[in-house]
């Protein structure tokens, strides 16, 4: 693939950040266009979205340093320089998700707006932003498949891709792509739910559902290592199922029959 996007003497712009920020850009761009449906101001919109992707990076990043720790080097010190290195590649979505929550958490009841309204509002485009993100994994190479015989098995070959060498020239499944079909289905989906009379926080439940249920099967199809498997589950895997049990224990003690929309 390409995980280079342009190169100008020692500066490379990589793709990943590229389509990273181009989602986070599209995500924005849905979202800033229905302000006034929940009468938000543009500051505190704008405040909103520096939060979450602060949130999504730091939490990211932190998670995979925790789960690949046992990879990223021999010692202390190149572990720490392994990071540093490689800072524009390695996340993982649970991470970001979880501490861009609890943040935005954090902010709303600060500014005394409504959380599960609002929750609403923005988690609607977040897998539309997510789409175009991994879209970025798969042209760096990163969050790469298991070998496959299918006729749409990809083969990574360029030398800067982050397949490791032994599995470069072989067909593998595309499961980058995968998350950014069912990541788009999701948008689509969600997008019609909003818009439709709905109970104050549906939206945000039909998204951790939703998604937890896209990356706990995607992970079948996962080749890259994301750390030690918890009884035959990958930590994605354990993080979905917690965030769907989560999920019905929220419903089920704090989200009320108001119909909003």
């Amino acid at each position: 693939m390409h995980p280079i996007l342009l190169k100008i003497g020692s500066f490379e712009l990589a793709s990943y950040g590229v389509m990273t920020a181009l989602g986070y850009a599209a995500a924005s761009w849905y979202l800033v266009r229905r302000l006034q449906a929940v009468k938000l101001d543009k500051d505190t919109f704008w405040n909103i979205i520096f939060i979450a992707f602060l949130g999504a990076l730091i939490g990211s990043k932190l998670l995979y340093i925790i789960l690949s720790w046992p990879l990223l080097g021999d010692t202390f010190t190149a572990k720490i320089a392994n990071i540093f290195q490689n800072f524009r590649y390695g996340f993982v979505f649970f991470g970001g998700m979880i501490l861009s929550v609890a943040s935005l958490y954090a902010y709303l009841k600060k500014k005394r707006l409504p959380i599960l309204p609002t929750a609403d509002f923005l988690i609607t485009a977040l897998p539309l932003g997510h789409a175009l993100g991994r879209i970025g994994c798969f042209l760096a190479g990163c969050c790469y498949g298991k070998p496959t015989t299918l006729p749409w098995g990809v083969v990574f070959t360029n030398p800067d891709t982050l397949v490791p060498v032994q599995l470069q020239g072989v067909p593998l499944h595309p499961t980058q792509l995968y998350e950014t079909a069912c990541n788009l289905l999701l948008f689509f989906y969600l997008h019609k739910a909003y818009q439709k009379k709905h109970t104050a926080g549906s939206i945000l439940i039909r998204y951790i559902i939703g998604y937890s249920a896209i990356r706990f099967i995607i992970e079948f199809f996962r080749g890259d290592y994301r750390g030690a498997f918890i009884l035959g589950l990958s930590p994605s895997q354990a993080l979905a199922v917690c965030a769907v049990v989560l999920a019905a224990a929220v419903y089920a003690l704090f989200i009320k029959e108001t119909k909003h929309g």
